[in-house]
């Protein structure tokens, strides 16, 4: 916290300070969280500007920024907190990612590209449901069963501690959540025993609202098990006399969207937001994948030289997780596309090396340059190897 307590354009507030900011947030109701930081439910850090005029808060879901644009001092200041002190703080936490949301209009947009442009974020889409729980009958299908202190504390069921730390995301410990919390799970019989193959949960609860998260595990997707579990926590959050549930997912998991709408959830906000990964080195990879893709839901076209040189960036400092060869390949791909077929060369050589058959092998994600020249490019550059002077 050395940074915010040398803020000379704002500074950050005590937690019974937290009030003069909440006027600068309304824009952004539909984010239960702010509230819940605000009220102090939630842990969570606010700065305002000396002007009073705009305000940064943390919270367990993400960062926010507030109010006007106007105060372009406070706004640089902010971004220099970011990277001196708020970011470093969610990497020494092992959190991979941040989400800076901001209010949906032209001018904070614009604002943000150019202030936290050092930060290399990348934009994308969120959307924000919510459910007012009035058609929820209370009960719970065969198979779901209430995630609280007890079951928490089971032995036998496998897949527990994949819950807990998705617990530890949201609250502040396991007991908070016991206390406050809720959810659901379900539970199906396998040759390892009682595992939990999909779960729904209140990532938190503030007053009479809460917002949920869910998962499913890969090979029981598509069966409705998400839509069990998500029916059996909107039970309970009626029994327990919530007033609102809200449901957010990024725009392009539309199984999450779908999912929401069947149990009755309707879209309350749909709109833009700014991410990064904490670390830079691993913000300069994504930025590799992000742009050789592009985003057209948010307006971001493919860019293969920006995409090229964010590669160029991680792995010439020898950062490529733990030896992945797509990126490599990604990079060689890059190169050849933007007309540096030297760069281009050198890149899948190294991923040759490092044991980069094919665009058809296995790979642990999506960010694989598979395209309708893929297999040109691929022959291009081994046939440079092969023509290489020993």
């Amino acid at each position: 916290m050395i940074f915010a307590k040398n803020m000379v354009h704002g500074k950050e507030l005590t937690s019974e300070s937290f009030h003069r900011a909440s006027n600068l947030f309304e824009s952004l109701t539909h984010h239960i969280s702010i509230k819940g930081v605000i009220t102090g439910s939630l842990q969570g850090r606010v700065f305002l500007a000396n002007d009073g005029t705009a305000a940064l808060l943390t919270s367990p879901q993400g960062i926010f920024l507030g109010g006007s644009t106007e105060n372009k001092l406070f706004l640089e200041e902010t971004a220099l907190l970011f990277k001196e002190e708020l970011l470093p703080k969610l990497a020494s936490e092992r959190k991979l990612d941040y989400i800076l949301f901001y209010p949906s209009d032209g001018i904070w947009e614009s604002t943000l590209e150019v202030v936290l442009q050092p930060l290399l974020p990348m934009k994308s889409g969120r959307m924000t449901f919510t459910h007012d729980l009035h058609e929820i009958d209370i009960y719970m299908e065969e198979g779901i069963v209430a995630v609280n202190g007890d079951f928490l504390n089971r032995q036998d069921v496998m897949g527990l501690d994949d819950l807990l730390d998705e617990i530890h995301q949201g609250w502040s410990s396991v007991d908070a959540f016991a206390e406050k919390g809720f959810g659901c799970a379900a539970i199906q019989d396998t040759n390892t025993g009682p595992t939990i193959i999909s779960w729904c949960l209140t990532d938190w609860v503030v007053d009479d609202e809460c917002e949920f998260g869910i998962a499913t595990e890969e090979g029981y997707r598509g069966k409705g098990w998400a839509r069990k579990t998500a029916l059996g926590a909107l039970s309970l959050a009626k029994q327990r006399g919530m007033k609102r549930v809200g449901w957010q997912c990024w725009s392009s998991n539309v199984g999450s969207q779908k999912t929401a709408l069947s149990v009755g959830f309707r879209l309350l906000a749909d709109y833009s937001v700014l991410f990064g990964w904490n670390r830079p080195l691993n913000n300069l990879l994504v930025n590799g994948n992000y742009y050789m893709h592009g985003d057209r839901k948010v307006g971001v076209e493919k860019d293969y030289a920006r995409a090229a040189w964010s590669y160029d960036q991680a792995l010439s400092n020898g950062w490529d997780w733990n030896g992945d060869v797509a990126l490599y390949w990604n990079a060689a791909c890059m190169f050849y596309l933007i007309g540096e077929p030297k760069r281009a060369k050198d890149y899948y050589q190294k991923a040759v090396e490092k044991g980069w058959i094919d665009i058809h092998q296995p790979h642990y994600h999506d960010f694989v340059y598979r395209e309708a020249d893929s297999e040109q490019i691929a022959r291009i550059l081994s046939d440079s190897q092969e023509d290489s002077p020993i």
